[in-house]
């Protein structure tokens, strides 16, 4: 059985990530602060994976959309370095220490 349950507007999901690539680049020239970033990042990087994900859509041809737009530019996560236990006082409760 190979139904598919979801239908993927596949261009117009294409066309929704270049308008999000241009909203970023625009948003970088007004000096947006790092939520604005974030929140466009994700919408961004979101789309892409459900381009991937369920339209077949390659990251080759996300790419011929997104270098015009904002380059090389990777909208992704930046790993965050994890902080060494021994440098964590466990006596003050969690909420405290975020």
């Amino acid at each position: 059985m190979s139904e598919k349950i979801i239908q993927i507007p596949v261009n117009e999901l294409l066309e929704s990530l270049k308008d999000g690539y241009i909203e970023y680049k625009k948003a970088l020239g007004d000096n947006a602060d790092a939520d604005d970033l974030g929140h466009i990042k994700g919408f961004c990087v979101t789309i892409e994976k459900i381009l991937s994900a369920y339209g077949g859509v390659t990251s080759a041809t996300m790419m011929e959309i997104k270098r015009p737009i904002i380059g090389e530019i990777s909208l992704r996560r930046k790993k965050r370095i994890k902080k060494s236990t021994k440098e964590v006082d466990y006596e003050i409760p969690t909420f405290f220490r975020k």
